[in-house]
């Protein structure tokens, strides 16, 4: 039939039209990107104040602890006995801690995807509203307000409950009930400044972030010293002191999120000046017209007679007010210059909200029990080490301050390689993930290779600045000797934990973390029981240690590359399904 020759006819030349013989469609190759050598620096910019405000955070922990033992026995005891608390509310703090870093860090890269493929400065602030950034601050202060507000309230009910479980001495009860519930309280109050370290972190500007913890840090030693050795307030100069550091601190904070574009001016806070407009309201007139009748009813020659009023100037018509608004309605006319949410692009207002709660839960959540298993691991192991004498005990205990120490790298970078990847990940560049891992990984391996040498080297000298008792030192040394070679791989073993637990991985990273301290301590424990003492317990931490790198490489490995694929994934079917629809 004729017209279906000419149908025919005509569909070969519509297929070939808009493109003839076009290639199927293939995942985008990888981004160019910054090379690993560029990540590698970038991260350790980012690491070197995040570490250094570690190391003084700790170390500021430990110069109280002393002043406290200056002021007596008792004050140092009531501390002591509140270290588990202390471990429930830091557990909460870095939990809120890691998930306001992850958000913005991830916000941060998606308003620069956001802005013509990152035509935004360096830090973002072009493409996002401070109402955005502000709102996002609002809903994690409140959160962690709430979660820390109920920790707060279940130990100022139970402290006495809480000193009967513990054993305190009478004489001490109201003492130890008075800190702990002082010292929860403030805790509280120190939510926001927390937050708003943790935002400016996530910002990528750790230099500010690490500005507040330093200040809070030794704001906190200045006054206990001051108020509870010179002073004579006792252990409750604690509480004060983390209450007015936090309160220092939260102002700072605050000033340095507006420099950051995280918070607006206090002349642009969205309703201030219709605030200060109701000035003009006629109730406020007659209250400041009736003050002005009672000054100059003063005698003559009073230093608070006011000056007469100049002459009013010219009546200027005022605009026509809406229909429907009463004339004296200040909020008729909006003032001059107030900021109004018509100016937010509205390819921003699906970007701009977080999921807080989702952060919390997937990112917190993980990062609190691990903390909370780290103090459980210290306790069973000075359980299994009870039986060796008090010694060993002690020895152990000075060894693990100095580990503390060993460790700050690994969660410093751990923290700056997530900012990195976080940041990446909300651009939509996850591709550069397996990238920025090896620059991470490279940077760490060589810091604790370092590490560990540096340690079996000084070990007898370090053993003998923690202890005048030689026996005690010799104990702290042994530590040091048989699991100080293997800091290497703690110091991997802790930092690919820590990223995976911030790159959304966290159920893995608990998962692996419980099964890593039972095999060492479980075996280990068997051993030192059996009569290999304490030497056989080191050993199989020191073993476990190396083990558990070369379990923990490959996992970390294949997760990020995962998430990377996934990404890759999704841009693939963005292409196929945008080939298909165009003709």
């Amino acid at each position: 039939m004729p017209s279906s020759s000419r149908e025919a006819a005509a569909t070969p030349v519509v297929t070939a039209s808009p493109r003839p013989e076009a290639p199927p469609p293939v995942p985008p190759p990888p981004a160019a990107g910054p090379t690993v050598g560029a990540l590698r620096r970038h991260v350790v910019r980012l690491a070197a104040p995040i570490c250094a405000a570690l190391v003084v955070g700790a170390l500021a922990q430990l110069v109280i602890a002393a002043l406290l033992g200056h002021m007596g026995d008792d004050a140092l005891y009531v501390r002591s006995l509140f270290i588990p608390v202390t471990f429930l509310v830091l557990a909460v703090q870095e939990g809120l801690d890691v998930s306001t870093q992850v958000g913005f860090a991830r916000l941060h890269g998606s308003r620069a995807r956001a802005t013509a493929d990152g035509a935004a400065d360096d830090d973002g602030a072009t493409a996002v509203p401070t109402s955005a950034t502000s709102a996002l601050l609002g809903r994690f202060v409140g959160w962690g307000a709430a979660v820390l507000g109920g920790v707060a309230l279940l130990v100022v009910l139970a402290a006495p409950t809480l000193a009967d479980v513990l054993s305190v001495p009478a004489p001490l009860v109201a003492e130890f009930v008075a800190f702990a519930r002082w010292t929860v309280v403030a805790s509280v109050l120190s939510v926001p400044t927390a937050v708003a370290a943790a935002a400016l972190r996530g910002w990528a500007r750790t230099g500010a972030s690490a500005t507040v913890a330093l200040l809070v840090a030794g704001l906190q030693v200045l006054v206990v010293w001051l108020v509870g050795l010179v002073g004579g307030f006792g252990v409750l100069a604690v509480p004060i002191a983390i209450t007015g550091s936090t309160l220092v601190g939260a102002g700072v904070a605050w000033a340095l999120l507006v420099r950051a574009r995280l918070l607006p001016r206090p002349g642009h806070v969205p309703g201030l000046r219709r605030l200060l407009a109701l000035r003009h309201h006629p109730a406020p007139q007659r209250l400041a017209a009736a003050w002005r009748r009672v000054l100059r009813a003063l005698p003559a020659g009073s230093w608070t007679t006011p000056t007469p009023p100049p002459p009013p100037p010219a009546p200027v018509a005022a605009p026509p007010a809406p229909a429907g608004a009463a004339p004296s309605d200040p909020h008729a006319v909006p003032p001059d210059g107030e900021p109004t949410t018509s100016g937010v692009s509205p390819e921003g207002a699906g970007v701009e909200r977080a999921d807080v709660r989702g952060l919390l839960l997937g990112v917190g959540l993980p990062v609190g029990l691990s903390y909370l298993l780290l103090t459980v691991t210290n306790l069973v192991m000075v359980w299994v080490l009870g039986p060796s004498g008090t010694d060993v005990v002690a020895g152990f205990g000075g060894a693990a301050t100095v580990q503390t120490l060993v460790i700050v790298p690994a969660i410093g970078l751990a923290a700056a390689v997530s900012i990195v990847m976080n940041q990446q990940w909300g651009a939509g560049e996850l591709g550069l993930l397996p990238r920025t891992l090896r620059a991470g990984t490279v940077v760490v391996a060589g810091v604790y290779v370092v590490v560990g040498a540096l340690v079996l080297l000084t070990a007898p000298v370090v053993a003998g600045q923690l202890s005048a008792d030689p026996d005690v030192a010799a104990q702290a040394a042994l530590y040091l000797r048989v699991v100080g070679p293997s800091y290497a791989g703690v110091g991997l073993v802790l930092f690919l934990l820590t990223l995976l637990e911030q790159l959304g991985y966290g159920r893995v990273a608990v998962t692996l973390n419980v099964l890593y301290h039972a095999v060492s301590l479980g075996v280990g424990g068997i051993l030192a029981r059996a009569g290999g003492g304490p030497t056989a317990l080191y050993t199989t931490i020191a073993v476990t240690n190396v083990v558990g790198l070369v379990v923990m490489l490959p996992v970390a490995v294949r997760l990020v590359r995962r998430r990377a694929t996934e990404a890759t994934a999704e841009t693939a079917e963005t292409t196929d399904s945008a080939v298909e629809v165009a003709p």
